[in-house]
């Protein structure tokens, strides 16, 4: 295993002044991206020529769009620019060209205007009106809704625009959706919206967070008085700099935190840290390798693999719909926290497929290394199915073997994990899903162990609402180890940017066992049955664009026959985000 070193400072130093040149990466940009699309009239017809990712905002909405363009037609109630027709009512304001109120004015067709919109349905209306210079191109800022490389067609905000045979295409840091960069701003608990520009390739952001967390009877016995109450509140700084315009950047973060654990009729406890959080530097080596190094995310779709911050290299080679990466990391220990991962080291493999913009079909091997007694070196091997549309069906299936050693016991064990949602286009965009996991486990007198998960996994993911669940239990949070958990789940959006989601859970033992592994509970089963109980979640969240979120969850975990005459354990927790 390579030893831990600060490697990532000095490979991200090194790497830095590589930039790869720039090339076309059309087939990159999708829909729910932000951009500028810029372009002349070629025989009169407006197309498409450039397009430039935009850092997103919290203002820049779905609905948001403007247009730098020549008039075609206009009147008293509406004005057509692009083909579209744009309504003006007693609402729509007018501005010259130094942006200072003016009256209402009609403009002669060929005049030249900006005008910011809002979309309503497939109706847009015209928010300002501002008078402007005619230029040598049009210019769209919107989100884009489709890309059809086939028609060569591109759809910003409801404005259908040709697209000419060689399309100038930034995108804003080159990303791929698997990109650890691309991961870290998905992540609606990681990610800051960077609105601090120092420059054109120099953008800061951050974050503050605070949160409490109070836990009652974890020990599922009420005779005691063992409860909990844990504060915390955690700071951060985020600078991305972006290397030229072939998709290279680099991106570090700094954080500051403080925990508490109060405890009833125990000794309270506190925490502080200050690390380097994140440190790595993302090259293109070619049109389709990418290269990246240092303290970064390794992080997937839903954390059923992994989900931790690791010093690593990868490489991410793209060839059409497929994808091939390849990674090699160890623990975080230079300028870090004090953190499980020091002692270990992990090699993956993956292998994607991307059928279509919302199934991803996938395989990989992945194995961990550990220096400490624990011996914690499992193997994992398998194939997953990943469907993620707006609306309707959704699925995951997740299907592994795991081999290696654990605790000095051989691994050999075999896990799925299955389910579906389905999404209703429909007022409040109800969501309704079911899934089972398994993983097959051993007595505990066995030499052998049944299946692990790596250790590094979250099992955290979106079922519909704004922001990610446990989805293995936000009290209990076991890892599929030795279990299966039948799972039910619903959530509607009671406005765009809150949800809330009720998760219905049920635990049982493959092997009846005296041990649950990796689970938030401070007691045991008995090993005398596999029934060990069900759990209710409810979460509640409110996310503002990328500038604010709150979440609010309750837990209560009945336990079953493994805990016979055990009393049921509450957690109630909250906190609040706010991100610049």
């Amino acid at each position: 295993m390579i030893r831990r070193r600060p490697f990532f400072l000095l490979v991200a130093t090194a790497l830095a002044g590589c930039v790869a040149p720039p090339d076309d990466v059309l087939a990159d940009l999708r829909p729910g991206r932000f951009v500028e699309a810029k372009g002349t009239y070629v025989g009169g017809i407006a197309t498409v020529t450039e397009i430039d990712e935009l850092p997103r905002t919290a203002d820049d909405k779905a609905d948001k769009v403007e247009i730098v363009a020549p008039v075609t037609a206009a009147n008293d109630h509406s004005l057509q620019v692009l083909g579209r027709d744009l309504a003006i009512d007693a609402e729509t304001s007018f501005e010259d060209r130094d942006k200072a109120e003016r009256a209402p004015f009609v403009p002669a067709p060929g005049e030249w205007v900006r005008v910011k919109i809002r979309t309503k349905g497939e109706s847009k209306r015209a928010r300002t009106v501002r008078e402007s210079a005619p230029r040598e191109q049009f210019k769209v800022s919107g989100e884009v809704r489709r890309v059809d490389e086939e028609r060569r067609e591109l759809d910003v905000a409801g404005f259908v625009l040709p697209l000419a045979q060689d399309v100038d295409t930034t995108l804003l840091g080159g990303r791929d959706p698997h990109d650890p960069l691309s991961l870290f701003l998905a992540d609606d608990q990681k990610s800051v919206p960077l609105s601090l520009h120092l420059s054109d390739s120099v953008l800061m952001g951050g974050q503050f967070s605070a949160g409490i967390e109070w836990n009652d009877e974890f020990d599922l016995d009420d005779t005691r008085d063992r409860d909990r109450t844990k504060p915390e509140a955690r700071a951060k700084a985020d600078v991305l700099w972006l290397l030229g315009d072939a998709g290279s950047y680099v991106f570090a973060e700094a954080a500051i935190g403080r925990s508490d654990t109060i405890r009833q009729n125990g000794d309270d406890t506190r925490d502080e840290t200050a690390e380097i959080t994140r440190a790595f530097v993302s090259l293109r080596a070619t049109d389709s390798l990418q290269v990246i190094a240092g303290r970064q995310d390794f992080d997937e779709e839903r954390e059923w693999l992994y989900d931790e911050v690791l010093d690593g290299v990868r490489g991410v080679l793209n060839v059409g719909p497929f994808e091939v990466e390849l990674g090699a990391a160890i623990g975080r220990d230079f300028a870090a926290a004090v953190n499980s991962t020091e002692d270990t080291g992990l090699l993956v493999g993956q292998v994607r497929w991307q059928l279509d913009a919302d199934h991803e079909l996938g395989a990989y091997v992945l194995k961990r290394t550990d220096t400490t007694t624990a011996d914690f070196e499992p193997l994992l091997y398998g194939f997953r199915s990943f469907s993620r549309p707006r609306y309707g069906f959704g699925h995951w299936v997740e299907i592994g073997g795991a081999a290696g050693s654990a605790n000095g016991r051989d691994v050999r064990g075999h896990a799925f994990d299955v389910g579906a949602t389905w999404t209703f286009d429909a007022p409040l965009r109800p969501t309704i899903g079911a899934g089972i996991a398994f993983a097959s486990g051993r007595a505990d007198t066995d030499p052998r162990t049944g299946y692990r998960q790596s250790g590094l996994q979250d099992d955290n993911a979106k079922l519909g609402g704004v922001t990610s669940v446990r989805y293995y239990g936000e009290l209990l949070d076991p890892e599929l180890a030795n279990l299966s958990v039948t799972t039910l789940c619903a959530a509607i959006r009671p406005l765009r940017s809150a949800s809330v989601s009720i998760l219905y859970h049920g635990y049982r033992q493959d092997v009846a066992s005296a041990v649950l592994v990796d689970t938030s509970l401070r007691t045991s089963p008995n090993g005398a049955s596999r029934d060990l109980g069900h759990e209710f979640d409810l979460v509640v969240a409110y996310r503002f664009e990328r500038s604010l979120t709150v979440e609010l969850t309750a837990a209560r975990f009945e336990p079953g026959s493994a805990f016979a005459g055990d009393t049921a354990a509450n957690l109630l927790a909250f906190t609040v985000r706010t991100s610049f």
